[in-house]
């Protein structure tokens, strides 16, 4: 039993803990008795003792409404460090909030008391605390269906500007109603956030990859994540949003090179074969047509001797004259002798 769970018995908020549920990285889940009714209760741990430490990425964005709070924040004082500390605490119930009823499968908020998150338990199909995802064994019929689901989610959470940041098959129940998604702390601002593009598409991929293990013809899916993210960017995304068709599966590749003898594999034989047809196109194209026929030349007329022109006499030579040398600059006049 924690401190902050003894805060809440002291309190009378929770009448009874039933006992440890699991323990996250960045918190514990443990099971509470108010009323008649059985709880979640998520107590975060501390920055110390918390292995998801590296989380300014996914701060960044986040603001506080009080501005005297914000300025703390901003100068890095013990007062704004215990701020921020709050701050992350509290984020994940303000997702719940925002995301209850608008078509993102995730357990239901009940209340925020002293850094204590309590949501509705979410159970299996036999009424037992739904497990993960990765630990439930999915058949390759039931892999589409489930991304189909996890998709519209995905894409309803985006269209309230909201990105889980560290979504996977750890993060996610195979609940009754279908996949819910949980663990929302590190939640991620797709408007102020500069990475929003980077957060979004890892957990598309995480998603498509762990699905595509079960069923490999899903992995074609992945460019569904830049189509999503593009229609958000031009605010065209909207909860009935339907990614394009995926492009065709490229063409198998043939048998190894070895099975072949050592020669080029099927595709690059026709891609020769195709080059070699190009080359012969010209060729049988002037087999079709006779060879044009010139017109007759006139006979020839016998060649008449040439006459040797006549040689001149060898003209004289005149004896070459003496160069003078070129004057240089003004000549000096000479000097009078008295």
């Amino acid at each position: 039993m924690t401190d902050e769970l003894d805060v809440l018995l002291a309190d009378g908020v929770i009448d009874e803990v039933l006992g440890r549920l699991k323990s996250g990285k960045e918190a514990n889940i443990s099971l509470v008795r108010r009323g008649e009714v059985v709880l979640a209760a998520k107590v975060y741990k501390d920055r110390a003792t918390r292995s998801f430490k590296n989380n300014s990425d996914y701060k960044e964005g986040r603001k506080v409404r009080n501005s005297r709070t914000q300025r703390a924040i901003d100068r890095g004082g013990r007062f704004g460090r215990d701020a921020v500390e709050q701050a992350w605490k509290s984020a994940e119930a303000d997702a719940l909030y925002k995301l209850a009823g608008t078509g993102v499968r995730v357990p239901e908020p009940i209340m925020f008391y002293e850094g204590v998150l309590l949501m509705d338990l979410v159970r299996d199909a036999d009424g037992r605390p739904a497990p993960r995802l990765i630990d439930v064994p999915i058949e390759r019929d039931a892999a589409i269906s489930i991304l189909a689901d996890l998709v519209v989610q995905m894409i309803s959470m985006l269209c309230c500007d909201l990105i889980h940041g560290d979504l996977s098959p750890y993060n996610i129940l195979a609940a009754a109603d279908g996949p819910t998604i949980i663990d929302f702390p590190q939640v991620i601002s797709a408007v102020h956030s500069s990475r929003a593009e980077y957060f979004f598409l890892r957990d598309f991929d995480n998603i498509v990859r762990f699905l595509a293990s079960f069923d490999p013809s899903l992995a074609v899916h992945t460019a569904d994540g830049r189509a999503i993210w593009r229609a958000y960017v031009s605010r065209e995304l909207t909860p009935e949003f339907v990614p394009p068709p995926p492009p065709p599966p490229r063409a198998t590749r043939g048998p190894d090179r070895r099975s072949h003898g050592g020669g080029r594999p099927p595709q690059q034989q026709q891609y020769q074969q195709r080059q070699q047809q190009q080359r012969q196109q010209p060729q049988q194209h002037h087999h079709h047509h006779q060879p044009r026929q010139q017109p007759p030349q006139p006979p020839q007329q016998p060649q008449q001797p040439q006459q040797q022109p006549r040689q001149q006499p060898p003209q004289r030579q005149q004896p070459q004259q003496p160069q003078q040398p070129q004057s240089r600059g003004r000549r000096r006049r000479p000097k009078r002798r008295w």
